[in-house]
């Protein structure tokens, strides 16, 4: 693989040509200034606008967004050099890996590895739209996810059509990939839930082999009983549920999808028969806290869990009660932010919620008769 194009900005040399983006020409560089072991390859992304500036402005946003994000599944912004005069280079870390659009024709995804994606995709969105404003990548397919062949890590790249939700209110460019864009993108418009719906559809696209516009459907919804009979119930009815075609029926947050993963139990097995009923019910109770430590110190373990539990459980309620009481004072005085408030007020009870199941966890798990 030859380094032998042009030296930009005086530090990367220009390589291989990888193929066209949504805004320019991605090359293959080298970092010459980096030496030895520290030899490193990057991602040259050159615009030469022609004709019109649009394309420019995406590229600039895409720098521009960029710059400002750290985060391991996101490049990491170099530099951005005018060199030659007219030509915009975009210097970016290169993702390890392969795109999973070539990944999968050399073979298919397991159910495993589809959730392990699914799960780490998911988790750079959840990062990229609490950033204030929210960013929406707007382009998230197969061939714009990068996987690790290692670690299994997830990297998702171009950010070429990159919304800044503060910058760009109305009058937005149409920006994505047909199969893959959520029916409000088609009207210019896109928030978290339009990543949402654009994952979903990837996995979809991964799991059945083919396109998410060939998929079978219902009306506007595709029909993914019929198209993936074979994967797990809850799985699927999470797919189903980010690819809904109405952005207000979606899950509207990436870790609500994780929590809809997190609450589908896997199908279970075929009932044993006759004799086998009991032993194996038996061998699937829950396992009583403790239960190897000789008593009374065993039952003197578990009433101390069972204290913390109930301590922990009764100080998260007393919080939530005062959040709720403290939160609607403050709207009250508080108009013109009154709906920001309250957006806040839910998203920390639901953080209080979840931390009071798990005290409620600990509390069975110290009543367990087994």
């Amino acid at each position: 693989m030859g380094f032998d194009g042009p030296l930009i900005g005086g530090r990367y040399r220009l390589g291989p040509r990888l193929g066209h983006g949504s805004q320019g020409e991605i090359f293959l560089a080298r970092d010459e200034q980096a030496k030895g072991a520290d030899a490193k390859e990057v991602i040259v992304k050159r615009l030469t606008p022609r004709g019109t500036w649009k394309s420019f402005e995406l590229f600039e946003r895409e720098a521009k967004v960029l710059s400002q994000l750290r985060h391991p599944g996101v490049p990491r912004h170099y530099a951005t050099i005018e060199e030659p005069s007219g030509t915009f280079n975009l210097v970016m870390a290169r993702a390890p890996g392969e795109n999973l659009r070539d990944f999968v024709k050399r073979r298919r995804l397991s159910e495993t590895e589809l959730r392990d994606i699914l799960i780490r995709c998911l988790e750079i969105l959840d990062y990229l739209h609490t950033r204030t404003p929210p960013i929406v990548h707007r382009d998230i397919k197969p061939s714009n996810i990068v996987r690790a062949p290692n670690t299994g890590a997830c990297s998702l790249v171009d950010f070429g059509g990159v919304l800044d939700a503060a910058r760009e209110k109305g009058g937005s460019t149409v920006v994505g990939t047909f199969g893959y864009m959520a029916p409000e993108q088609l009207h210019g418009q896109a928030v978290a839930a339009t990543d949402i719906y654009a994952l979903g559809a990837t996995i979809v696209a991964l799991a059945g082999g083919i396109e998410p516009e060939d998929v079978p459907r219902k009306g506007l919804r595709m029909d993914l009983a019929k198209h993936l009979p074979q994967l797990d119930p809850g799985f699927r009815a999470a797919l189903a549920a980010m690819t809904d075609p109405d952005p207000e029926q979606r899950p509207q947050r990436a870790r609500d999808v994780v929590a809809l993963l997190a609450k589908a139990k896997p199908a279970l097995p075929p009932k044993p028969q006759h004799a086998l009923v009991h032993k194996q019910s038996t061998q699937l109770a829950p396992r009583r806290m403790f239960s190897d430590v000789q008593e009374p110190l065993g039952t003197l373990l578990r009433i101390g869990v069972l204290s913390f539990g109930f301590s922990g459980w009764a100080g998260m309620a007393a919080i939530r009660v005062s959040l709720t009481l403290t939160m609607w004072m403050v709207a009250m005085f508080a108009f013109p932010a009154r709906k920001k408030i309250t957006s806040v007020g839910k998203e920390l009870d639901s953080m209080l919620a979840e931390g009071q199941g798990g005290f409620t966890d600990m509390m069975k798990g110290a009543m367990a008769r087994r």
